[in-house]
């Protein structure tokens, strides 16, 4: 599940580029309306949402819609920053201005619908996300077929949860987030070549933290390949020296 929730920030994220690390306003001195600086200060919560200030990314957000109260974006990115900060209540509310504003925006249905998934609302939160990965304006699906992958791994679903996930490498060959959740459905369902493969993809693009070295390990044992599971090994006792993780696999 730590996996899962890490997933969100590569899902949801929006980012761009700012070297201040304090909310400030954006002023008019070029001319600019209330939508481009909504615009603005929206692009401006994401980046600080990415980093994990969401006390100025939240602020940022309602900055934006003072400046336009019917941008759609700064209420969706609000949403994401309260569904971070657990505050349901609010966090539903900006997803309902955001889907009220821009009722078939593929990126307002894929956020808003990975919420009502996290909340138990699995059912409809799949609906909205399945409208989004099919939208052919929608420059992204790769993120809506993600989303839909972890929706039917948090509930028990690995067939669905591997299809879409397939769907979603197949369209972004390097999202990493994908590969190491195939590889661990793959591992999960017995399918032990198609798990390495996809492991062997992740630990190429990113540098494998503790949940996919245990994974391999886990999968060179099963299929008894000790060379490796000693290189997993080495690698987990080199980096995680003291993680009960280790301590259990060397039990086995």
């Amino acid at each position: 599940m730590r996996l899962l929730v890490a997933a969100l920030a590569l899902v949801v994220a929006a980012c761009t580029s700012t070297s201040k690390t304090e909310s400030r306003p954006v002023t008019d001195s070029g001319g600019a309306d209330g939508r481009r600086r909504a615009e603005v200060h929206t692009a401006l919560a994401g980046e600080y949402f990415s980093r994990g200030n969401y006390t100025v990314a939240i602020n940022e957000t309602r900055l934006a819609i003072r400046d336009d109260p019917t941008y759609p974006f700064a209420y969706n990115m609000q949403g994401l920053v309260l569904m971070e900060l657990r505050e349901d209540g609010p966090a539903r509310e900006s997803f309902n201005k955001a889907l009220q504003l821009a009722p078939n925006h593929p990126e307002v249905l894929n956020n808003y619908g990975w919420f009502l998934c996290l909340r138990n609302e699995a059912p409809r939160g799949l609906e909205m996300m399945q409208r989004a990965a099919a939208d052919t304006r929608y420059a992204t699906p790769e993120k809506a077929w993600f989303s839909i992958g972890l929706c039917h791994r948090k509930n028990g679903n690995s067939a669905a949860a591997e299809d879409a996930l397939r769907r979603a490498i197949l369209i972004r060959p390097d999202m990493i987030g994908a590969l190491y959740n195939l590889a661990q459905v793959s591992y999960e369902r017995g399918n032990y070549k198609d798990a390495e493969n996809y492991l062997m993809r992740f630990t190429r693009l990113a540098t494998p933290n503790i949940e996919a070295l245990v994974l391999g390990v886990k999968l060179a044992r099963a299929q008894n390949d000790r060379a490796a599971e000693d290189s997993f090994m080495q690698q987990l006792r080199r980096r995680f020296p003291d993680a009960p993780e280790l301590r259990d696999l060397e039990k086995k």
